[in-house]
């Protein structure tokens, strides 16, 4: 690991620019190459050799909110027979994103994408939030939620109130006060407080810390608190802190530092950093629907 006193702020917040620059034309020239639909063009965008998570809503069209589902891929073979899929069904024309937040190892958007049904052969617009990790030379991924079933009443600023006025953001800070909950349960390292932050069936596809190698972790709720279970036997937390977070009325977008210590086996004592990029979206009970996600290779902390 570098030493941050070594460089001084400016030049960190050049790396930090041309690193951003570059995730985001990574990201965009796999976007791009969507609009074509071109298989083959698209999967030209990933990184060589992975590793690959990819997790998408498979039922955009379904009407039932009680019927959403998530794909999580991880293979290259996966991956191009969900486009393969797809592309019987929806075709992707264009996407806009109002919110955009670039860092060195991946590329958030929350916008509307323009889509054309296939079967039914009409145009439609979609909100949603995508996110893409990066590598050197192409996307590692597309971690994907959309808004179908999730949308919750008084979203804000859907509308001003009688008099004129626009009313506070209460669904935003709804959601703020639930991230913060699961921040300090993962700090205490407190299972049950993890989980009561979530829906009794929340379905997780996130980065698995109980290896140093990158394992896509796909799991309900039984495997996800006997996940946690096993990280904090593997990691004693020393902090886990903000880098990045949108807290909007219906989803949770957040970059998080993680500082932990090995407690056994021949790195035991020894200090590690890493950075994790979720979001979930919100079930109208204001909990945690989906919780997708990726994350950082740990590094020595010196």
């Amino acid at each position: 690991m570098s030493d941050a006193t070594s460089i001084s702020l400016h030049e960190e917040a050049a790396i930090h620019a041309r690193m951003s620059v570059q995730a985001g034309k990574l990201s965009w020239a796999h976007s791009e190459a969507e609009y074509t639909q071109d298989v083959d063009l698209i999967l030209a965008t990933l990184e060589p050799g992975g590793p690959y998570t990819w997790t998408l809503p498979n039922n955009k069209f379904l009407p039932s909110a009680a019927e959403l589902e998530y794909s999580s891929l991880t293979t290259l073979e996966e991956i191009r027979q969900i486009y393969v899929d797809m592309r019987k069904y929806v075709e992707v024309l264009n996407w806009e994103a109002t919110t955009e937040i670039r860092t060195g190892w991946y590329t958030m958007t929350h916008g509307v994408s323009k889509l054309r049904d296939v079967v039914a052969d009409e145009f439609l617009e979609l909100e949603s939030i995508t996110m893409f990790p990066v590598g050197k030379h192409g996307i590692l991924g597309e971690v994907q939620i959309g808004d179908l079933g999730v949308a919750r009443e008084n979203r804000w600023p859907e509308s001003p109130a009688f008099d004129g006025d626009v009313p506070l953001p209460r669904k935003r800070q709804e959601v703020l006060g639930l991230h913060n909950a699961f921040l300090q349960a993962l700090r205490n390292e407190d299972v049950p407080g993890i989980l009561a932050t979530m829906r009794p069936d929340v379905a997780t596809a996130i980065r698995s810390y109980l290896t140093d190698e990158y394992v896509v972790l796909s799991a309900g709720p039984d495997e996800l608190a006997a996940y946690y279970e096993a990280l904090f036997t593997r990691f004693k937390i020393h902090d886990v802190q903000i880098v990045n977070r949108i807290a909007e009325s219906w989803f949770l977008f957040s970059e998080t530092h993680w500082v932990v210590e090995h407690r056994a086996g021949e790195r035991a004592g020894q200090v590690v950093e890493f950075c994790t990029a979720d979001m979930a979206p919100i079930d109208p009970d204001g909990k945690f629907w989906v919780r997708t996600g990726a994350g950082t290779d740990p590094v020595h902390l010196d």
